[in-house]
Formats: structure tokens, sequence, C-alpha cells
């Protein structure tokens, strides 16, 4: 596990979010999936990019990619030279609040390289993880601007706070096979 508290300087991290939370060009979208036999609306909305023609399938949602958009060109490439590998894909996460959160999980899909390159963008949040369920969690709060890089087959959630904070974007960029 790496943590890059300043990934992105102030002036990036300030213009990038500025885009990501304003930008007519990305598809913010509410996902939809079973958890034992009923249908959830996720705690969040979500868009995706990627190289051409991508499809990164989990929880039964097909998310196919159609390129990156220019503001992340250059960012991408960033991520890739600090992770020392090659990214192919993003997930953009969006929570307006402390309330929307994502639950205790693993980012182990078949389709996927277990490495994980998490940008943090808004609001800061606290990010756990831990080996297993039961297990003593690490919490992290991820700064605007930070970089995360994790094996994501480790349990982790960002969990809900009752305390104020700005909306927060999660660049997720995955290898997908």
């Amino acid at each position: 596990m790496e943590y890059v508290h300043n990934f992105l300087s102030d002036i990036e991290t300030q213009v990038l979010t500025c885009w990501a939370l304003n930008s007519d060009d990305l598809d913010w979208r509410a996902e939809t999936f079973s958890i034992y036999g009923r249908t959830v609306t996720a705690p969040r909305t979500a868009a995706w990019y990627g190289d051409d023609g991508l499809n990164y399938r989990y929880s039964g949602i097909d998310h196919t990619t159609s390129g990156w958009p220019d503001q992340l060109k250059g960012l991408h490439q960033r991520v890739n030279e600090r992770a020392g590998c090659h990214f192919n894909f993003v997930l953009l996460n969006r929570y307006e609040d402390g309330g929307q959160y994502m639950g205790w999980h693993r980012d182990d899909e078949a389709a996927a390289a277990p490495l994980i390159a998490s940008l943090s963008l808004g609001g800061c949040r606290r990010f756990r993880y831990r080996t297993g369920p039961g297990e003593t969690s690490t919490a992290i709060d991820l700064d605007a601007g930070s970089l995360l890089i994790f094996d994501g087959t480790l349990q982790h959630t960002l969990t809900r706070t009752a305390r104020h904070v700005a909306p927060r974007i999660n660049l997720t960029f995955r290898s997908i096979h």
C-alpha cells in the first residue's frame, strides 16, 4: 500500500475537481444491483472511461468504454507511471455528502488485475481496509489530490459520516483483461 498525500498540486486538484463536479461531458449514472434477491440503488453515482471497447462487468452491470476524456489523458499517464503499470480503465465515483458511502467489499473480479490506484478529489473522507471480516481495520483520511495505490483484494470501505463534507469524486484506475 502506498499513500501519496499531494499527488496533485492544489491548483491541479481544484481544476480537476471543478471539471468533475460541473462538466456536462461526464455521464453520471445511479446504478442498481441485486443483493439477496432485492434490487438496491448504489449510494453514489458513477461514470467510467478507458481504452476503446473495454467492458468491465461487476455486480451484474456492464461498464463499456469508448475512450478517455481529454481532461484525464495526462492524469492517466501520471498515475500509470507512479503505479508502475498500465491501467486501461477508470471508474469515477461521486459522493454528494457524508451519507453516501461504499460498504465493505473486495475488488477481486476475475476480469481485473488486483492493483488499484485511487485518486481523491473534493471532500476528505475516511477509507478503511482490513484483511478479512472480523479483522482489525486501518483508517486513512483521503485528502483532495491524494493517490492511494493498493491491492483491491483487501476488504475496504468508504465509511459514512454525519459531519458535513463537501462532495467527493474518486477516480479508481484498474487494469481490465
